[in-house]
C-alpha cells in the first residue's frame, strides 16, 4: 500500500487534539497535493469495544544528538521507518531513518542546503523526500538508499526545484518539480534517477503527484487554479486520464492508491455544503460515493488496503469525529473509540486492522489499533506523561508508528510493535 499523507500541523504551538493534529490530514483547499510541510514546518454501525489485554509496549525511537523533536512519516513491512528530527527551536531539521532494531540514521542534505525531510519509504528501506534551505527557495528531490548514499534526483529542465514524495517497490520515484510562475508539474525519476514530466489534461497547467503503485500506476490531481482541480491517474507510460466525478464535485484528488491501482480520496462540492467527501476510484476509473455515517455531514480517506477497503474519518456538524472503515461495496461501519468518545483513521493493514487515535474519558488523545472485529486497544503514551499521542501509519505486521509527547514536552517519534498474533 502507498499512503500519501496530506500533511501534518505546520504550527506546532499547541497540544494537538482529534481535530487539528498531526496524523490527521489537512484540508487540501489550504495546502496543495504533494507539497504539504512536515509536522514542525445500507450502514454498518457499531462502538469499538476496548479490549482488556497486556499494556502495549511502546517504543520511544528518540532524537538525533542534539535534537528535541522528532516525528515519524511511514514505515515499510520490515519495520524499517522515515521520519524527520529537528532541534528544539525548529531551525535544523533532517530526514532520519530507523531500522528494525530501532536505531537512527542522520540521512543528510545534498550540497548547499541546509535542511531536510523524508516523504516515504519502500520495502528496500530507500527513502525519498527532499532537501532545502530554510526559506524553502531550492527544493532538491532526494533518494537516500538503505546503504547510505545520498542521490540529488534533480528537476526538470528549466525548472527551479522539485521535490519526491513517493517511491514503490521498484524503486521508481514520484514528485513534483517547481517551475517559474509558481507552476508545478508532476514528474518521475525511474529506478535509474531517469525523469519524466507526466502529461496534463486539456486545460489545465499544474499537476501535483500524491504516490504510486508497485505496477507504476501513479495517482494526484491536475487544475488551471485550485478551485477547481480535477482527480487523475497516471499509466506507466505517462499518459494522464481524469477520474470520474459526480454531479456537483468541484475539485479533490485521490490521497491513497493500493497495489491493485484502487485509489481513494477527497473531492468537495458546489454550494453551502462544502466537503470534504470520501471517495473511491476502480482500476477504470470510475467512482464510488463512499459516502458518510448517519447523522454526519462530511468524511475523509486516509488509507486502503488491498481488498479495496477504506478508512478514514467522519465528522458531524458539532465538530465530532468517529473513525470510519468502508467495506468493498462502499458500505461505512462506525469504529467507535474508546468509550463514547471522538476517533480518528490513520491506516490500515493487510490483515484489517486500523491505526488511529481516539479521545480518552479524560480528554487526551491516544493513538489506538482495531484489530479487523472492531475491537479497540488503546496504545497509550510514552512512560511519564499524561500527554497525547497520535497515530501515523500501519505496517502489516500491525506495528503503529505515531508520535508522542514526551515528559519534557516535546514529542517523540513513537512505534507500538504488532500484535502477537501478527
Amino acid at each position: 500500500m502507498h499512503d500519501l499523507r496530506l500533511g501534518l500541523d505546520p504550527h506546532p504551538d499547541h497540544s494537538p487534539s482529534i481535530g487539528d493534529s498531526p496524523g490527521k490530514a489537512l484540508d487540501m483547499r489550504l495546502l496543495p497535493l504533494g507539497l504539504t510541510l512536515p509536522l514542525a514546518l445500507a450502514t454498518a454501525a457499531f462502538a469499538g469495544t476496548a479490549t482488556a489485554s497486556p499494556r502495549p509496549v511502546v517504543v520511544d525511537l528518540g532524537t538525533l544528538p542534539g535534537h528535541a523533536i522528532s516525528e515519524t512519516i511511514a514505515i515499510d513491512d520490515h519495520g524499517w521507518v522515515a521520519g524527520i528530527s529537528y532541534s528544539e527551536n525548529l531551525t535544523t531539521s533532517r530526514a532520519v531513518r530507523w531500522d528494525a532494531a530501532h536505531q537512527i540514521t542522520d540521512l543528510g542534505v545534498v550540497p548547499g542546503t541546509t535542511r531536510s525531510a523524508a516523504s516515504a519509504i519502500n520495502k528496500h528501506g530507500t527513502v525519498v523526500g527532499f532537501s532545502y534551505t530554510n526559506d524553502l527557495t531550492d527544493m532538491h528531490a532526494v533518494r537516500w538508499d538503505r546503504d547510505g548514499r545520498t542521490t540529488d534526483l534533480g528537476t526538470l529542465p528549466g525548472a527551479i526545484g522539485s521535490r519526491a514524495v513517493g517511491v514503490n517497490d521498484h524503486d521508481v520515484i514520484v514528485g513534483v518539480a517547481l517551475l517559474p510562475g509558481n507552476l508545478q508539474r508532476a514528474v518521475r525519476w525511474d529506478a535509474a534517477g531517469r525523469i519524466t514530466e507526466l502529461g496534463l489534461p486539456s486545460g489545465d497547467r499544474n499537476s501535483l503527484v500524491g504516490g504510486i503503485a508497485d505496477d507504476g500506476v501513479a495517482f494526484g490531481t491536475t487544475y488551471y487554479d485550485l478551485g477547481r482541480s480535477r482527480p487523475v491517474r497516471w499509466e506507466r507510460d505517462g499518459r494522464v486520464t481524469v477520474l470520474e466525478s459526480l454531479p456537483g464535485d468541484s475539485e479533490g484528488a485521490p490521497v491513497v492508491i493500493n497495489d491493485r491501482s484502487v485509489c481513494a480520496g477527497n473531492v468537495y462540492t458546489y454550494g453551502s455544503d462544502q466537503g470534504p467527501h470520501a471517495r473511491r476510484w476502480d482500476r477504470q476509473g470510475r467512482v464510488t460515493d463512499l459516502g458518510t455515517l448517519p447523522g454526519a455531514r462530511y468524511s475523509q480517506v486516509t488509507g486502503i488496503d488491498d481488498r479495496g477497503t477504506a478508512v478514514g474519518t467522519a465528522q458531524f456538524d458539532d465538530g465530532r469525529t468517529r473513525g470510519v472503515r468502508w467495506d468493498r461495496d462502499g458500505v461505512p461501519t462506525d469504529l467507535g473509540g474508546l468509550g463514547d468518545t471522538t476517533s480518528s483513521a490513520a491506516g490500515i493493514d493487510r490483515r484489517g486492522r486500523i491505526a488511529g487515535t481516539a479521545k480518552t474519558a479524560a480528554g487526551q488523545d491516544h493513538a489506538v489499533r482495531w484489530d479487523r472485529d472492531g475491537r479497540v486497544v488503546d496504545l497509550g503514551t510514552l512512560p511519564g506523561t499524561g500527554l497525547s499521542s497520535w497515530a501515523v501509519g500501519i505496517d502489516d505486521a500491525g506495528t503503529v508508528i505515531g508520535n508522542s509527547f514526551t515528559a519534557n514536552g516535546p514529542w517523540h517519534a513513537t512505534l507500538w510493535p504488532g500484535p502477537a498474533d501478527r
